[in-house]
């Protein structure tokens, strides 16, 4: 059984067109260019099918090392509530006093009370061993990193799975029958030409011997030694 990538499992028609799907599978495979077996791409998609595909629940930040691998930073999540006044922002993080007793509170209809807003800010720890380096104006380290989209498990935030559309279950069996006969085709291209190659390396042209070869039989080529007949001369030997 053939091992394929992404895009030569796409170019197959064995995935899904949805992108959030698409998503969810590369992130499965551990990357567009990991090589998976066929049937594990098709028990991926049969799945998908079923129990619908994962949603990134959210993205998050991987740091490069010196090893050069790149491993996942430390997560904080803060929210504050902000609400406008004569003087500006009031900020409310939390706490006690004379502001919390004005604190926020949320209905599912009204949202917040009072006027307030939440704002959420994330932040990463970078891991040990994250290279850097230091902004010389600011003195601050910067690191290198890149985004990364982290998809829901079962217990945690954002795991839910979205299912199918009826156009997007249509389109995957639009796409695996264009894949099919796509490979089928193929297929029959390449019988073809080994055909030819067989048939343009048989008959006459295939058994001919080049000169100077020496035939099975381990005899000379025939006429090159003439008839086997010699004939003394004055001086020599002539062949006939």
């Amino acid at each position: 059984m053939a091992a394929l990538d992404f895009g030569m499992a796409l170019a197959r028609g064995m995935l899904p067109t949805s992108e959030k799907a698409q998503k969810d599978l590369i992130n499965l495979a551990g990357g567009r260019n990991i090589f998976k077996s066929e049937d594990w791409w098709s028990k991926q998609v049969d799945k998908q099918i079923k129990e619908g595909y994962r949603e990134v629940a959210h993205t998050s930040k991987e740091f490069l090392t010196a090893s050069g691998d790149y491993l996942p930073g430390k997560r904080n999540v803060s929210t504050s509530y902000v609400q406008s006044s004569p003087f500006g922002l009031i900020t409310y993080s939390g706490g006690s006093g004379p502001l919390a007793q004005s604190a926020p509170s949320y209905n599912p209809i009204f949202g917040y009370s009072g006027g307030w807003q939440q704002r959420t800010s994330v932040s990463y720890d970078a891991p040990e061993g994250a290279i850097f380096t230091v902004d010389p104006r600011t003195r601050q380290k910067q690191y290198i990193s890149r985004d990364i989209d982290v998809f829901g498990s079962s217990g945690f935030p954002g795991s839910s799975r979205k299912d199918y559309t009826a156009s997007e279950l249509k389109d995957i069996e639009k796409s695996a029958k264009a894949g099919a006969k796509k490979l089928k085709s193929q297929t029959e291209a390449s019988k073809s030409a080994q055909k030819k190659l067989r048939r343009g390396t048989g008959g006459l042209m295939g058994k001919a011997r080049l000169p100077g070869e020496l035939p099975s039989t381990g005899l000379p080529e025939l006429g090159s030694l003439g008839l086997g007949l010699e004939q003394g001369t004055l001086g020599g030997k002539v062949k006939l």
